[in-house]
């Protein structure tokens, strides 16, 4: 009887065991994974290097997607998405071809640059970083990696160990840097502090990105006449550059027309360049009122335990304009632009309200404008100031002192400090002048156009008002009083003032009345600089670019007191804007100035330490 099993019956050869029979299946298995490894072994070796590849993206790719990433559609189409971006200025300029694999520090700085940031990545190149190899780092680079990690959205991971800006990235990079860019198109935030010195920190910050590629103009300032100029013109025009001649603020410049294009902007730079001059690049938006669009602004504070603040003027005197960093005598650490001023030709000019240094007036106040005054025993004051000045004379009565190191037209008694210049200005009518030595008069003289040495004040004396003071002569007393607000003592302690307006806060609440300012100053966005007090009594400077349609579009003076109220400032006095705006710190301007180079000014605070401190 056959009997049915549940399980296979093995069959053996004949001749074999079964022992023999389980040794030669495990070879067989043997052989079949030998074969197995043999052939992944041959297909790494033929696929190695693809797979390898595909690891890795070109320089074309990646800035495709960093095209797609920033929103812009409708870009004039080069030969290449890289050449279009370069006719965008998404890009900086690469060395090598398009097809090479990008690297870290390619992709980083192309990332940075198309959102704008490359000012803010020159402040912060002495920002620390966390990588190990940071100080192999290019300053480029180092500015670069501290904007991508300090951002919000961050484009590189902070606290990563190593940079390796060489290493070639890898798709996932790639998508992560441009999953960045992306988000930070929407709502880009980058807010970092950084130390000066000691008792002194800078702010920076900047919110949004442009949504629009601009327009540009490259331009060549600082030439001294039309016939300079013209030359300069000729000889670019002769390298095939377009460009004309206009003048601004009483220089001359050579301009290109407004360009579709930024590579035209290369061309007009490197050409200029080769005749040995700089040009800049003015930024145009289509709406400098955009409700949204890039911002950028800075603010120094300071510890007035260790530093103090101080006017300075222009070492050609109070009737010159100069740029900032001129006006900075040794010692000064820091510096921002002062009040607004007027322009009587190239380089001349006189503030516009009071200016006191040192406990000595150099210019009256402007009636209806904010004052900000101070002194050496931390004290401080905001508002309105009034100011009365006269002469008392040897035999009794006395004179109006009509003006403060400025001329007087027609008659009148003018009061004249070194802080006018190294003489008095020179007269069409009659004058008289009373050199005194405290008060004393040392020195009756007529005429004008005479020396004012350090520590003197000459009184001048000008058409029919000379006969009230024929008498005077050699050592006579003559008293000069001056009083600040009808003598109110806190104020008349007060050894510096400075005056512009509006005023933004007061007592940290937004306190902004025109203070007969015109519109356009008030409420149009415009670059801003700001002088005040934190509500823990430290000093501040604070700067908001403007006119740059990529770096930052300017602000309202809402917006600016908004802006300092969230930032801690208690007291905020607006100085004067535009294209003065500029604070020096740390060895350099921590804003970009809207005229591409510092305009010349009136005078400016400058910052210097307690006690020699620097």
């Amino acid at each position: 009887m056959i009997s049915h099993v549940s399980r296979p019956v093995s069959i053996l050869p004949a001749g074999h065991s079964a022992e023999e029979e389980r040794k030669r299946k495990v070879l067989r298995r043997g052989k079949t994974v030998s074969l197995v490894l043999f052939l992944i072994a041959a297909a790494a070796a033929c696929f190695l290097a693809p797979a390898e590849a595909a690891r890795t993206l070109s320089r074309e790719e990646f800035v495709r997607g960093l095209i797609e990433a920033r929103g812009f559609s409708g870009l004039p189409g080069g030969a290449s998405f890289v050449e279009t971006a370069l006719d965008a200025d998404l890009i900086p300029p690469l060395d090598g071809a398009e097809k090479a694999p990008i690297t870290r520090r390619e992709a980083l700085l192309c990332a940075v640059h198309s959102l704008g940031l490359s000012f803010e990545s020159g402040l912060l190149v002495s920002a620390p970083l966390s990588c190990k190899d940071a100080k192999a780092l290019s300053p480029v680079e180092r500015g670069v990696l501290a904007s991508a990690t300090n951002m919000e959205p961050a484009l590189w991971k902070k606290g990563t160990a190593s940079f390796a800006p060489g290493m070639k990235i890898t798709p996932e990079e790639a998508n992560a840097i441009l999953s960045g860019v992306k988000n930070a198109s929407r709502s880009l935030r980058l807010s970092v502090k950084l130390p000066v010195s000691k008792g002194m920190t800078l702010r920076v910050n900047r919110e949004g990105a442009y949504s629009a590629i601009p327009k540009w103009r490259a331009v060549v300032n600082g030439f001294e006449s039309r016939e300079e100029a013209d030359v300069f013109r000729i000889a670019l025009m002769e390298k095939g550059i377009e460009c004309t001649v206009d003048s601004q603020n009483y220089d001359w410049r050579v301009r290109s027309p407004l360009l579709e294009k930024y590579g035209p902007v290369r061309a007009f730079l490197s050409a200029a360049r080769s005749l040995g001059r700089e040009g800049v690049v003015f930024y145009a938006a289509s709406s400098w009122d955009a409700a949204e669009g890039p911002r950028y602004w800075a603010m120094l504070v300071m510890d007035p335990a260790l530093y103090e603040i101080r006017p300075v003027i222009s070492p050609e005197g109070i009737g010159s304009l100069a740029p900032l960093t001129s006006m900075m005598p040794e010692g000064a650490v820091a510096a921002v632009n002062g009040g607004y001023f007027s322009t009587a030709g190239k380089g001349k000019g006189y503030p516009i309200g009071m200016l006191k240094e040192g406990g000595v007036l150099i210019t009256p106040p402007f009636e209806g404008r904010t004052c900000l005054g101070w002194n050496g025993k931390n004290q401080a004051a905001f508002g309105e100031v009034t100011w009365k000045g006269i002469v008392r004379l040897p035999e009794g009565g006395f004179m109006d002192i009509t003006a403060m190191n400025r001329p007087v037209k027609g008659e009148g008694l003018a009061v004249y400090t070194r802080h006018f210049g190294d003489a008095t200005p020179s007269s069409v009518t009659d004058a008289m002048e009373i050199v005194l030595d405290g008060d004393l008069c040392r020195e009756v003289r007529f005429g004008g156009g005479n020396s004012i040495l350090p520590g003197e004040r000459v009184l001048a004396v000008y058409g029919s008002a000379v006969r009230f003071a024929a008498s005077i002569k050699e050592g006579d007393v003559l008293k000069v009083e001056q009083s600040l607000n009808e003598g109110d003592a806190y104020w008349n302690s007060m050894t510096n003032v400075v005056q512009a307006g509006p005023f933004l806060l007061r007592k940290g609440q937004v306190s902004l009345e025109n203070e007969k300012f015109s519109d356009s100053i008030v409420t149009r966005r415009h670059p801003r600089s700001v002088v005040g007090l934190t509500g823990n009594g430290q000093w501040f400077f604070f700067v908001g670019d403007g006119r740059n349609a990529v770096h930052s579009l300017g602000f309202t003076l809402t917006e600016t007191a908004e802006i300092l109220r969230g930032a801690g400032a208690a007291y905020a006095l607006n100085l004067d804007g535009g294209g003065s705006t500029g604070l020096f710190a740390g060895g350099r301007f921590c804003n970009s100035l809207s005229d591409g180079r510092e305009r010349p000014v009136s005078y400016g605070l400058a910052v210097f330490g307690k006690g020699g401190r620097q």
